[in-house]
């Protein structure tokens, strides 16, 4: 049963703070703004992120951040690159730890209604909208997600989800970045596609249409897993309330909520494994 979230545990906040610009400290009043309390800003972040409530919703104490400062922050630090940096440090993190598998990957595009409009809102065949395209490896955990308008092709945002995640773990050589396979429904179905999947170095494992049949001899290709890309989608549903609608009408606040759940997606992967890795060392 989940339960509602009352602000970052010690050992989470240890994670974050060393990859957050320099905040509030004891004593450091000087003249101007007051200084801010980054843990107390992304506590309320979550919380918005956790219940999907409204910002004028958001708790009111002394470990919460103001709505206005929470809202702000959210938009500078997407700005500024401090998510997506904490998203690469995250996924690099878990990557040492033997948590993340690229043997294969999983794409598809999950409809998340706009109901604000805004930026990256456009009307589909599903309706108002946004299409969250989802990127996961083949453990089923989000590797990148791009959103896009609702009446975007799925095949033209592949690349650009392939692209959008490297993993920088400290270790000589390039960063890892290629998955060894990518599989995906028949939404993504194209030749095109395919011959620049192979140009990359990944296999590709898509779905076939009824009409489309195999060669007589041919071997059977391998059994495509749709269930774990299926269950990610879950997982961010349930997980994350904020981004089952689309309320944000300027893109750096989405942007910065979504980047945000990969984070803490990851987060929660490492400290629920970090015991078990200290104990095999």
């Amino acid at each position: 049963m989940t339960m509602r979230f009352e602000g970052l545990s010690d050992s989470q906040w240890e994670l974050f703070e060393p990859l957050l610009p320099q905040g509030y400290k004891p004593g450091n009043r000087g003249v101007g703004r007051p200084p801010v309390n980054f843990r107390w800003i992304l506590n309320t972040i979550l919380w918005v992120l956790f219940e999907g409530a409204k910002w004028k919703s958001v708790p009111v104490g002394p470990t919460w951040g103001s709505k206005s400062a929470s809202h702000r922050w959210l938009g500078k630090w997407f700005e500024d690159g401090t998510w997506k940096r904490l998203t690469e440090r995250f996924l690099a993190m878990a990557d040492l730890m033997g948590l993340v598998n690229l043997d294969r990957g999983s794409v598809d595009g999950m409809f998340v209604p706009g109901k604000g409009g805004g930026d990256d809102v456009a009307y589909g065949y599903k309706g108002k909208g946004s299409t969250l395209h989802h990127l996961c490896d083949n453990n089923g955990r989000t590797l990148g997600i791009k959103t896009t308008p609702a009446n975007i092709d799925e095949r033209s945002v592949v690349e650009a989800l392939l692209d959008s995640f490297a993993i920088r773990n400290g270790k000589r050589g390039r960063p890892k970045k290629r998955l060894r396979a990518l599989q995906g429904d028949k939404g993504y179905e194209s030749r095109e596609l395919a011959e620049r999947l192979r140009s990359r170095g990944v296999r590709p494992m898509i779905s076939q249409k009824k009409r489309a049949r195999r060669r007589p001899g041919r071997p059977p290709a391998p059994p495509i897993d749709r269930f774990k890309i299926e269950r990610s989608h879950s997982w961010l549903q349930r997980r994350f309330r904020r981004l089952c609608v689309k309320w944000e009408r300027r893109g750096q606040y989405w942007h910065g909520l979504v980047l945000l759940a990969i984070g803490w997606s990851w987060v929660l992967l490492i400290l629920e494994n970090a015991p078990r890795i200290a104990f095999l060392a």
